[in-house]
């Protein structure tokens, strides 16, 4: 399944050209003994990985080559066979709360739920929710997947906390639409511009969203008003730039009363939040990108509805645990040259950035 899909060579190049922010993260060109630890160590951001016993560590390797779309972040991996696990202390200390799904081309994950274990299949998608523990076992695989914040996604789904190693439908026509536009979109993922990806994005989690719910056990009012949750949705990232854009022009824009509106953004922290996180996430992404390193960051974000200074830079940082002076500091050659973890024989790692930023 995996002969159409871009060899190392032509990921390198693809990392090369990519329009969006893109991360290309190997261990070939370390020493063989440092391979594993290189690998275990970046992974950890969100991760535990280790070997079996039995397993030579001298013969592991692993690529991650990695796009952020929006506030989407597109990954292939491939690696060698390993155990990954998410104790309940590591989701503690790291606060992520994503959702990650992915399809395996090349082999397979198997999943301890305490009274079964769930394996993957080829041809269907899996999805974690990191807010849960994981205990699972990779054989050596080659995967495409997603990682999303839980507002993004939630909203989106039926049942938003049920969704831990779970599949897609084996024979759903939404599970194929799923998997084929995650697939083409890896390969067109370096061309695309900023709006592009935005859109890209967009659809992709309305179609992760119909290969996982379970529309049938939706009533007509909670399936009216999912409808309109996702046209309130709509509406404000199309008009996010707009300083126009409150809860009032939504309001507006979308035909609901405003007690309704708010109504519908309950569980997305409400609509006032949901709009600045979007804001902010476009934020970051322009700061964090080298395409804009001449820009000034006062102009981004006055461009995203930001016009205070100082009230952008409190925001950002509790947001993000940084200031937007040293996101930008990280693409700084000089500065990255000061960090030893960042070591230039593995390319970048860039991705773990993004997966905490996205908490």
């Amino acid at each position: 399944m995996t002969s159409s899909l871009p060899n190392r060579a032509q990921r390198l190049e693809r990392h090369s050209r990519s329009r969006p922010p893109s991360s290309l993260f190997r261990t070939h060109a370390i020493d063989r003994t440092e391979r594993f630890a290189a690998w275990r160590e970046s992974q950890s951001v969100f991760l535990d990985s280790s070997l079996s016993a039995d397993d030579d560590a001298a013969a592991f390797s692993g690529d991650i080559e990695s796009y952020l779309l929006d506030d989407v972040m597109l990954t292939r991996a491939v690696a060698g066979r390993q155990k990954y696990d998410r104790a309940p202390a590591k989701i503690a200390r790291d606060g992520l709360d994503h959702y990650m799904i992915q399809v395996f081309f090349g082999g397979h994950t198997e999943v301890d739920m305490g009274r079964h274990r769930v394996r993957s299949e080829p041809g269907r998608a899996i999805a974690f929710d990191l807010g849960e523990v994981l205990d699972s076992y990779n054989a050596a695989f080659d995967i495409v997947c997603i990682v999303v914040p839980r507002v993004r996604l939630a909203p989106l789904l039926t049942r938003p906390d049920s969704l831990q190693a779970s599949m897609s439908e084996r024979d759903g026509a939404a599970g194929r639409l799923f998997v084929d536009y995650l697939s083409s979109l890896y390969r067109v993922a370096p061309s695309l511009t900023p709006p592009e990806a935005r859109t890209a994005s967009r659809a992709l989690l309305d179609l992760a969203a119909c290969a996982f719910n379970r529309t049938g056990a939706e009533s007509a009012m909670a399936a009216r008003e999912h409808a309109l949750l996702l046209k309130a949705m709509r509406f404000i990232r199309d008009n996010l730039a707009s300083p126009e854009l409150s809860p009032e022009a939504v309001a507006l824009g979308v035909g609901l009363s405003r007690t309704a509106l708010y109504r519908l953004f309950e569980q997305s922290g409400g609509i006032a939040g949901y709009i600045r996180e979007l804001r902010l996430r476009r934020c970051h992404n322009e700061i964090a990108s080298l395409r804009n390193i001449h820009r000034r960051i006062a102009d981004i974000a006055d461009g995203w509805g930001f016009t205070n200074a100082a009230h952008f830079s409190r925001a950002f940082r509790t947001r993000f645990g940084r200031t937007p002076v040293e996101t930008r500091g990280v693409l700084d050659p000089a500065v990255r040259g000061r960090h030893a973890e960042l070591d230039p024989r593995v390319g970048d790692r860039r991705y773990e950035e993004w997966i905490a930023a996205l908490a």
